[in-house]
């Protein structure tokens, strides 16, 4: 039992720096950017790489463990590759402790909640199915849950891995509410002495994000019973903070649109 509990810990830790390390690939991250690029929104352009691939690798093979092991090694070389140059351990160093604090309180909501009740229904099944089988077509006829895919199973397929198997297949939720805290925790801390708009000292980006930050994790803490609809909302709003933020107080008309294409996009 205490030897399961060590192995999902270190599933837990090893698939979230692969994730950031799909991350710095995807973003193209070149320099220490504070107020966008945080370990936030680097792990959710890791995220939203995976899903992309998942949705496209299916098509030619299933995501079996020695496939998903194999591309979890990939970004982990990825994630160091990127920390050792100078620049990088420096943005590095300043975020890697809220990083390991956020994602450690989330492991214990993972561990405190039963599963989503529709996970036995067709969660579980839709995402096995794609591990053990490539090219998903038709599959709607075998259970009505099947005809409404989502993005979420198919970054779960890629969870499943030696040792774990398939205990690891509601991960994805709390990849997506903890990269979402950090960047509302950036948010909050970073406008509280940083930024003034118009010579005052309030600031409604940074408001809103406290309100969201409060928001979600009052009412989406129980993170095993996230349906497919949870994470969605939650990039949603993250979505509406940087919108306000950056089409109401950048007037740099190249970096608004870049940044409104790569939120889109989650």
């Amino acid at each position: 039992m205490i030897l399961n509990f060590f192995i999902f810990i270190l599933f837990y830790f090893t698939i979230l720096f692969s994730i950031i390390g799909y991350g710095f690939i995807f973003s193209g991250l070149n320099k220490n950017d504070e107020q966008f690029y945080n370990f936030g929104c680097v792990g959710l352009f890791g995220i939203f790489f995976l899903i992309l691939y998942s949705y496209l690798s299916h098509l030619f093979y299933p995501h079996s463990k020695l496939h998903n092991l194999s591309l979890i090694i990939l970004g982990i070389c990825f994630f160091f590759y990127y920390i050792k140059d100078e620049k990088k351990k420096i943005f590095f160093k300043k975020n890697f402790l809220l990083l390991i604090g956020v994602f450690s309180l989330l492991f214990i909501s993972i561990l405190v909640k039963k599963n989503h009740d529709d996970f036995p229904y067709y969660h579980f099944q839709y995402t096995y199915y794609l591990t053990q089988e490539s090219l998903n077509y038709g599959i709607g006829t075998f259970n009505h849950g099947f005809r409404t895919p989502s993005s979420i199973f198919y970054l779960n397929s890629l969870f499943y891995l030696p040792l774990a198997e398939f205990y690891l297949f509601n991960f994805a939720a709390v990849y997506i509410l903890g990269f979402a805290n950090i960047i509302l925790i950036k948010k909050i801390f970073n406008y509280f002495n940083k930024y003034k708009i118009d010579n005052l000292k309030i600031n409604f980006v940074n408001y809103f994000s406290l309100l969201i930050f409060i928001f979600i994790n009052i009412f989406f803490y129980r993170i095993s019973e996230h349906g497919t609809d949870r994470s969605a909302q939650i990039l949603i709003m993250i979505l509406f903070i940087f919108m306000i933020e950056h089409f109401q107080y950048s007037y740099d008309f190249k970096k608004k649109t870049l940044y409104f294409f790569y939120l889109t996009t989650l």
